[in-house]
């Protein structure tokens, strides 16, 4: 019951304050007279804000029950201390995202749904809302793996609630460098970089709440004083109306799978790494910065 009371409430404060944020944001980049927001962009992130969150919460029930039928046949319990249960559940539940969030990049059928979030060419507040609307399954999946090992399934929404809604909070131009913050947490900055076009930066930052997975595992990149950014996809996309912000980058990928090539050229559109291309009319990340150096 009490998990159920600390969810409610993280949702009755995160609402709320993400809109004030936004409200706030909106008020003094036009005061500054910076473009960081405009009507279409910022109509298509709350509409995929309302949709992420309809489909989360039609899918959380089921959800509950699978992982709590998991929970039952767990290998082990974890820290009986409250204090170690929860820093153990918070560090465990953020590598979890971050290695989610890698494949997101990295698996051409997953980016097709993780896309959506970084098809604004804009970055606001707003754009924290610009969900892909399939990803609750997705994370409910990569979740799993807590509940087997014995945490309260209240308790891995509550982190990921929270989670959200600090990541929400980094996507601002408002807030500069946060100095020593910038070594260790998400900060405004570092998710600036993550959702750059820029080549230096592309594929960099993929932390939930701290940077220091990406510190680990070669994936963190700073943001440059001197490189200008420039935020949205490399891929050049007309999107002709809001169905088509959610469903372009899974129509192109039956397009190219459709190609007369053999199965295994097929399979790489849809499995391998974005960018991919039989015929060297798109390139990958790492072919881009090969050109590049």
């Amino acid at each position: 019951m009490l998990g159920f009371l600390n969810n409610h409430t993280a949702l009755l404060i995160s609402i709320p304050l993400t809109f004030f944020l936004i409200l706030l944001e909106l008020c003094l980049s036009y005061r500054g007279e910076k473009k960081y927001y405009t009507y279409k962009d910022t109509k298509h992130n709350v509409m995929l804000g309302v949709i992420f969150a309809g489909v989360e919460a039609l899918l959380s029930g089921v959800c509950i029950l699978m992982i709590a039928a998991i929970v039952s046949i767990g290998f082990k319990r974890p820290p009986s201390n409250i204090y170690l249960y929860w820093i153990s559940l918070y560090f465990f539940e953020d590598f979890l995202y971050y290695i989610m969030h890698y494949l997101d990049h990295h698996i051409r059928i997953l980016w097709a749904g993780h896309v959506t979030h970084h098809s604004s060419d804009q970055f606001n507040f707003s754009v924290g809302l610009r969900a892909a609307i399939f990803e609750p399954v997705e994370k409910f999946i990569f979740f799993i793996p807590l509940a087997i090992v014995g945490y309260h399934v209240l308790d891995i929404l509550l982190i990921y609630l929270l989670s959200q809604t600090f990541g929400t909070l980094a996507h601002t131009q408002l807030v500069k460098k946060l100095g020593i913050l910038d070594y260790f947490l998400v900060t405004p900055s570092n998710h600036r970089v993550h959702h750059a076009k820029n080549i230096m930066y592309l594929d960099k930052n993929f932390g939930m709440t701290i940077i220091l997975w990406d510190k680990i595992f070669g994936t963190y990149q700073k943001e440059s004083d001197t490189e200008v950014i420039e935020f949205g996809v490399r891929k050049s996309s007309q999107y002709t109306n809001f169905a088509d912000v959610v469903t372009n980058e899974i129509k192109q990928i039956v397009n190219d799978a459709n190609q007369k090539i053999p199965l295994r050229q097929k399979l790489k559109y849809i499995f391998g790494v974005p960018g991919y291309s039989h015929d060297g009319s798109m390139k990958t990340t790492k072919q881009l910065r090969k050109e590049l150096s």
